[in-house]
């Protein structure tokens, strides 16, 4: 590292609430990508029959498992046949309903640590197996409308006159189109699942980050370093982005992690209304929207979710910040 990133890096460790918040995100995000290990009703990977397989990542039929029968394994029925198994620490699958309980929606207990649903599963499997969902949204709306809006703003302010002025006009207009009713609109009118919200997500999102781009651009081109660069016989395209873009990566790094949680609180709120990811995908909108409608008895329902979105929130905020010290170059 340079000797300049050091001591930005040095700025951002001193800040404690920033390393803090960057632990807690970084193990709720690895959590969630291991959710099968956590809390799942199959085993990660055991022996049965002779062969191993992976129940909680592939999906077996009976037959595979020495049984007769259609459907899907259960295998906590099987769970006494095979040699050896690896169990997560959890018993319960996000879609799974405990038909053991006497009323479907049950407060939290040593069997259900955050209670359970409407339908009966799992609050837990599903907030955790929902982290995941939300932060890939949010991951991918961010890279996506990241890589559209710096690449069109370096272009459009690098590069200058004519394409700069039709440039500007294409922002004008996709930044006074209602974003969030045109999205409900579409996703109204086709089926939504987490890769079409990604994408429709995405055509807006870039506008912000092209603009300040644009402004990077506009200051960098006619520095020192980029005018010898030319005069060495190196390309536009070369000047650009190994010289222009490296010095203009400010606004990427401090807006970023604000573009993520805008990412997981639009996906809740999409959930909440309705129009987000398809049922019964876990997610915590979701589990927001079944708090609304049972809160008198089903409190857990309103405090478990909210918890996970609001240390989420402020998590991610306080990196934010923390990165924009850092970065300040009034610093």
């Amino acid at each position: 590292m340079s000797p300049e990133l050091k001591r930005r890096m040095s700025i951002f460790r001193n800040r404690t609430a920033a390393m803090i918040s960057l632990v807690l995100v970084l193990m709720l995000g690895v959590a969630s990508l291991f959710s099968e290990c956590i809390t799942n009703s199959r085993p990660m990977v055991g022996k049965i029959q002779g062969k191993i397989i992976f129940p909680a990542y592939i999906d077996y039929n009976w037959e595979d498992v020495g049984q007769e029968g259609a459907g899907v394994v259960d295998y906590r029925e099987v769970k006494k046949d095979f040699e050896w198994a690896l169990w997560p620490l959890l018993d319960w699958d996000p879609y799974e309903d405990d038909k053991e309980l006497e009323l479907l929606i049950s407060p939290p207990s040593q069997k259900h640590l955050m209670g359970t649903d409407t339908a009966g599963r799992d609050v837990f499997a599903r907030l955790l197996y929902g982290a995941r969902v939300s932060y890939l949204f949010a991951f991918s709306v961010w890279i996506l409308t990241y890589l559209v809006g710096t690449t069109f703003g370096l272009i459009q302010g690098y590069f200058g006159g004519r394409l700069d002025l039709i440039g500007q006009r294409v922002v004008e207009i996709f930044a006074s189109t209602p974003e969030f009713y045109l999205l409900l609109l579409l996703i109204t009118l086709l089926t939504p699942s987490i890769w079409l919200l990604i994408p429709l997500a995405s055509v807006f999102g870039w506008v912000g980050i092209s603009q300040y781009m644009r402004a990077e651009a506009l200051r960098n081109r006619n520095h020192v370093y980029c005018e010898a660069a030319i005069s060495l016989g190196a390309s536009k395209l070369r000047v650009l982005f190994k010289h222009v873009l490296p010095n203009s990566l400010i606004p990427i790094v401090t807006f970023s992690p604000f573009v993520i949680v805008g990412g997981i609180t639009g996906l809740a709120g999409l959930d909440l209304l309705g129009f987000g990811v398809p049922a019964p995908t876990p997610s915590w909108g979701e589990l927001l929207d079944q708090a609304q409608k049972n809160f008198q008895n089903a409190w857990w329902l309103a405090l478990f979710p909210s918890l996970f979105l609001f240390l989420s929130v402020v998590c991610l905020n306080l990196i934010g910040e923390g990165l924009r010290a850092a970065f300040d170059p009034r610093a």
